[in-house]
């Protein structure tokens, strides 16, 4: 804890038979007097400047240290001066002889700025402590992550029954996300043993008391609390605005009426994993008389269409690779660390799930069938995304120059 300087004054007052024989002007400002003359002038016992319930006390003690009973010690005594001034000393006796003859020698520390920084920082501790405890903000202290003080807002945001709940706990860190606590442990012994640290806003998925995980931005301070270092945390619970980001990243990167990538998204793709994924196969694919569907069935049967065979991209596609709706009818496949047996075989389960299915329509049923052409390529150095897309454009056409209902393929 930061030390603390007193200035504190002391005094010298000689007793003698309950008279002031000398007492300096430290002493006399102590009580209330301007001078030492004055107070000497003002008194005529030692009892005059003690309450008259101290007196008996008073008289016993000097005998006492006089005749030995008593030794030499110090003592701390709640006075009032001649204004009525409540105050505390701290008093220290020793026998000494004046003009041939046993006195009592006193010194006295005037510990009122003591007494009223102490009485302010406890007033500043119950204030501090009960604007935690109001507060609005989500705020818990600990000491090495140990709860040491709780307020209810905080007991509410993390879903738990009651601050005393959380104080019961034997520590909060479990509430972390695992990938987070090595780094909270590491700055939380770095706070207590004082390094200063930058500011941060830690942004992680909580797990709150109730089974759910929730997400937060975490600031934390260090803090000195009974006396001893501690860590504040207070937390702010941005579940709502994360699932938002979350739902507008989704739909900026993926086509509504199907659920796949978009084309721009696509390229995002490609721009982090084409380097990255070798081998790699690019399946470009076109729904084949898609506008006789539109024209014959309507643009809604057309949109149910599309958003089937979509279903039919994720369910086979699903963790092998990624797909995205490239524009209107036509969509695209890469599938990366596949081999071309693999890529060509997953083209034609997407060709075959499409044409064996029958769609309803009135009274009526009718089949949908695909083009595909299929890319792919052994060593991405040597060649760009865009000219893999490029040759499964090609074959993708050729797939439709021959019939239909094909998968055109080639290994480069």
């Amino acid at each position: 804890m930061p030390e603390i300087s007193i200035d504190s004054t002391y005094g010298v007052i000689i007793i003698q038979d309950m008279k002031v024989m000398s007492v300096d002007d430290n002493y006399a400002r102590i009580y209330g007097y301007s001078s030492s003359e004055e107070l000497l002038a003002s008194i005529d016992s030692f009892l005059d400047l003690i309450s008259p319930k101290f007196h008996a006390q008073a008289i016993q003690n000097c005998d006492d240290f006089i005749s030995g009973k008593m030794s030499s010690r110090g003592q701390t005594f709640q006075n009032i001066d001649r204004h009525g001034r409540e105050f505390t000393v701290f008093s220290i006796v020793h026998v000494i002889e004046w003009e041939n003859s046993p006195a009592i020698q006193t010194t006295v520390i005037d510990l009122t700025p003591l007494v009223e920084m102490k009485s302010q920082l406890q007033e500043n501790y119950q204030n501090y402590r009960n604007l935690i405890l109001n507060s609005t903000q989500a705020i818990v202290l600990h000491r090495n992550f140990v709860p040491i003080l709780v307020n209810q807002s905080w007991s509410n945001v993390m879903r738990a029954t009651s601050p005393e709940f959380v104080l019961s706990q034997q520590s909060i860190l479990d509430r972390l996300p695992v990938g987070c606590r090595d780094h909270a442990i590491q700055r939380n012994e770095a706070l207590i043993a004082g390094v200063k640290l930058e500011s941060e806003n830690i942004i992680a998925e909580c797990l709150c008391y109730d089974g759910e995980k929730r997400w937060f931005k975490i600031t934390d301070n260090v803090i000195y609390w009974d006396g001893l270092p501690a860590v504040q945390g207070i937390l702010e619970d941005i579940t709502e605005k994360m699932l938002l980001e979350k739902e507008l990243l989704y739909k900026a990167t993926h086509d509504q009426l199907t659920n796949l990538f978009n084309r721009s998204a696509i390229y995002d793709w490609l721009e982090v994993q084409y380097r990255e994924t070798k081998p790699i196969g690019c399946l470009l694919i076109d729904i084949d008389d898609f506008k006789q569907v539109n024209d014959n069935y309507g643009h809604q049967q057309g949109d149910h269409v599309i958003a089937y065979f979509a279903s039919i991209l994720l369910d086979i596609v699903a963790e092998n690779g990624v797909a995205g709706r490239w524009g209107g009818e036509e969509f695209i496949v890469f599938l990366p660390n596949t081999s071309f047996e693999g890529v060509t075989s997953i083209a034609e389960k997407i060709r075959m799930r499409l044409h064996n299915h029958r769609f309803s329509w009135q009274q009526s049923e009718f089949i949908v069938t695909v083009s595909i052409g299929v890319s792919f390529s052994l060593d991405n150095q040597c060649r760009t995304a865009s000219e893999l897309i490029k040759e499964a454009d090609t074959l993708l056409y050729l797939s439709k120059g021959s019939g239909k209902n094909k998968v055109n393929s080639l290994y480069n």
